[in-house]
């Protein structure tokens, strides 16, 4: 099911901090999101509750969380440079926070 991928501000910005390498598999998993509406693993993973990652390696790991809003959209909330064997907590309540911000 064809999905659109919105990114927000917040995320755009973190995601123009990568290598142009990791920009472009990110916007490859974004072209793949909108056409099949899913990810699977390797690329793709969910978290919790609603949240999901897209998982680049490259030079390191990096991570692109995103989340479903309503049925045909796809929220791009959080973007970073994976330091540690699991997500920061951190990162999953900034991506919390920012779905809260965009529903309302």
């Amino acid at each position: 099911m064809k999905k659109k991928v919105i990114i927000t501000k917040q995320a755009d910005r973190e995601v123009k901090k990568f290598s142009h390498e990791v920009q472009a598999k990110v916007r490859a998993a974004f072209w793949v999101l909108e056409r099949d509406g899913k990810l699977v693993e390797p690329y793709g993973k969910k978290l919790d509750h609603g949240l999901f990652e897209i998982r680049i390696k490259h030079k390191g790991q990096w991570r692109v969380i995103y989340a479903y809003f309503l049925k045909k959209h796809i929220v791009v909330l959080s973007a970073f440079h994976k330091k540690t064997k699991q997500t920061p907590i951190k990162e999953l309540n900034k991506a919390r926070k920012r779905l809260k911000g965009y529903q309302s």
